[in-house]
């Protein structure tokens, strides 16, 4: 019924923010005289480049890198004690969290670095080698819990330069103590994601140039944890899809907000052929949220024929949730679509 291509896999689980980041902020043409990076390079060099050079003159004097591996990690069984973590801000400048006097530590660089092109950051509070160790556990507690409705809730964990990311599908007061109570609590947490449903008045079409979307039936439980989606191609044409989606819900005051979701998508690539559907489904999180009884909107970005070049459409298919037994009962499969 259908084929896919794999175009590039994104998957949300815990995922490690790298200690250095390049910003690419500055224009390529900003230069910095050659005798400011002593003897790194003998020529003029564009901003961005300093901070790389001074990390793999790090990664020379302090790494343990396989040969011909250049750079520098602060978990380098070599990284000396004073050298806390490691990142480049949002000036193209690299920063070197550091443990001790820093008046000393920084003469040190220096002299080794043989640049002054770089900012010492005393550590006030965690460095990148304290969040990894503290990020190491709460790997292992993710583990041990992955099944359960606490850490459905979340999203993803990062390690950045001064905290831990952890994203959560609904960020409530509740949920955050959830999370400390039941996984793991430290004070470099930092809890990001949606505590209000936002308003989104987003609409589409259901059936258009041939292209049409169905839920399976129309209406589920409000205890759902899935609906079934079908999408039919009669465009005469390939269709090009994903698995990007969002659902929309009608709150009790008529105004239309967005499910809180899990956002994290494998980005695979599908094609329907002409005269041919696909079926997909969609999650409601009905362990993390209560789903009130009323109207739902699914949305679904489709392509019709050349994926670059092709029609562009956003597919919408409105369901309904109920806790009325009598009416799931009586629940009827959506008709066909007539072409």
């Amino acid at each position: 019924m259908e084929n896919y291509y794999l175009s590039l896999v994104c998957i949300g689980c815990v995922w490690l923010v790298a200690s250095c980041n390049v910003s690419t902020s500055r224009k390529q043409t900003d230069l910095v005289p050659k005798d400011s990076v002593g003897q790194l390079s003998g020529r003029e060099m564009p901003v961005q480049e300093v901070p790389m050079l001074l990390l793999n003159k790090l990664g020379e004097l302090y790494g343990d890198n396989l040969p011909g591996v250049v750079g520098f990690s602060v978990e380098s069984k070599n990284c000396p004690d004073f050298i806390g973590g490691i990142y480049i801000n949002d000036r193209d400048t690299l920063v070197i969290q550091i443990k001790g006097d820093s008046a000393t530590v920084r003469q040190r660089l220096e002299k080794e670095l043989q640049s002054k092109e770089f900012i010492v950051e005393p550590c006030k509070t965690y460095t990148q080698k304290d969040l990894f160790a503290i990020n190491d556990k709460l790997v292992e507690r993710w583990r041990a819990l992955e099944n359960t409705s606490v850490m459905r809730n979340v999203t993803g964990a990062g390690v950045g330069t001064h905290d831990i990311e952890i994203h959560l599908i609904v960020n409530t007061p509740e949920k955050r103590r959830e999370f400390r109570e039941q996984v793991m609590d430290s004070p470099a947490f930092r809890f990001t994601g949606v505590e209000t449903p936002v308003e989104n008045i987003t609409v589409g079409v259901n059936d258009t140039l041939g292209v049409a979307i169905r839920p399976e039936y129309t209406v589920y439980s409000t205890e759902s944890d899935s609906v079934k989606f079908i999408l039919y191609n009669r465009s005469g044409k390939i269709i090009h899809c994903g698995e990007r989606h969002f659902i929309t819900y009608e709150d009790v005051g008529g105004v239309w907000r967005e499910l809180p979701i899990n956002g994290n998508f494998v980005d695979i690539g599908y094609w329907v052929a002409d005269d041919d559907y696909r079926e997909f489904t969609a999650f409601l999180y009905p362990k993390i949220h209560s789903n009130p009884p009323g109207r739902y909107r699914f949305f679904y970005e489709v392509t019709v024929g050349d994926h670059r070049e092709g029609a562009r459409l956003k597919m919408m298919a409105e369901f309904r949730l109920s806790d009325n037994k009598k009416e799931l009962e009586q629940a009827t499969k959506t008709p066909l679509p007539v072409f």
